[in-house]
């Protein structure tokens, strides 16, 4: 797989490590925190299946990317995403964000509008504003966020480790035919897999991530309503890292011609966890 170096005005240069499987209409990945392009498992061989090529790269200090000592905001992350596209040179893609993910697609598209970008796609979203404001009144104080920081600083892997297990709280494969047993065994499976990936996350990047969570992302969202691409939004009504109520519902507020899907039961892990559903998304959205 190629390794694409991205140097911009935004940060220090870093090299970006990059998967880029099978031909057709790209479908470029974008994934979460604390984990890499390796979380869309799941997505890539469907995709590839249904005639797309899958692109996923792995954010700047996240996974087999390389770190720079700057660069923790969404505009470096976004121009790193054009890095992506205009170094591959693709065109009539659909970007699909994924919870922290969702961020970059927003802010990329706000920067570097949509000459390449013919579609979006927002999983279990960071937008349009986590913290709690007379706007935002669902979102989450601030308290909240110095209380991440602070915990990422002390023990970073035991912090990580937390999360993983918050994000797949509640998992299960979504068919409505599982025992408890059978449901708790998947949890256990998904937190067994990620945890190993989250945890290797460099201590720095760990906290120095957090607080582009309370990034405002409203007139980004503005931006997107006014492209007029065709958008998808998706989430899982048993999330606890990005509640519900906190992000997708007033997002698709601001977005109310988007394609708007609430997932009964998922967890924030739901591209791992209701896969199957999230594929078949996916794969119709791209159909049109």
């Amino acid at each position: 797989m190629p390794n694409i170096t991205a140097a911009h005005d935004h940060a220090a240069p870093a090299v970006l490590h990059v998967e880029d499987h099978g031909t057709g209409r790209p479908v470029v990945l974008v994934h979460g925190y604390p984990l890499d392009a390796r979380f869309w498992e799941r997505q890539i061989p469907a995709l590839v299946a249904a005639g797309h090529r899958a692109v996923a790269h792995d954010r700047r200090g996240f996974g087999r990317s390389t770190a720079s000592v700057d660069g923790a905001d969404f505009d470096t992350f976004a121009a790193d995403l054009d890095a992506v596209l205009t170094t591959l040179d693709l065109t009539d893609a659909v970007l699909v964000g994924y919870a922290m993910g969702s961020g970059e697609v927003v802010r990329y598209l706000r920067n570097y509008g949509s000459a390449r970008v013919s579609g979006a796609v927002l999983l279990a979203p960071l937008p349009p504003f986590l913290l709690r404001t007379e706007q935002s009144p669902n979102g989450m104080d601030l308290a909240y966020f110095d209380l991440k920081i602070a915990e990422a600083r002390a023990d970073p892997v035991g912090f990580l480790t937390a999360l993983v297990g918050d994000m797949f709280a509640g998992s299960g494969s979504g068919t409505g035919a599982e025992t408890e047993t059978e449901t708790g065994a998947e949890t256990e499976a998904a937190i067994k897999t990620w945890t190993p990936v989250a945890t290797a996350l460099p201590a720095r990047t760990c906290a120095a991530a957090i607080p582009t969570w309370i990034t405002d992302f409203r007139e980004d969202v503005a931006a997107l309503a006014a492209l007029g691409l065709p958008t998808l939004i998706m989430h899982g009504t048993e999330d606890r890292v990005l509640p519900i109520e906190a992000t997708s519902r007033p997002l698709h507020e601001l977005l109310p011609d988007a394609g708007y899907s609430e997932v009964e039961g998922a967890p924030h892990g739901l591209v791992w966890t209701h896969a199957d559903t999230v594929n078949g998304a996916l794969i119709r959205f791209l159909a049109h």
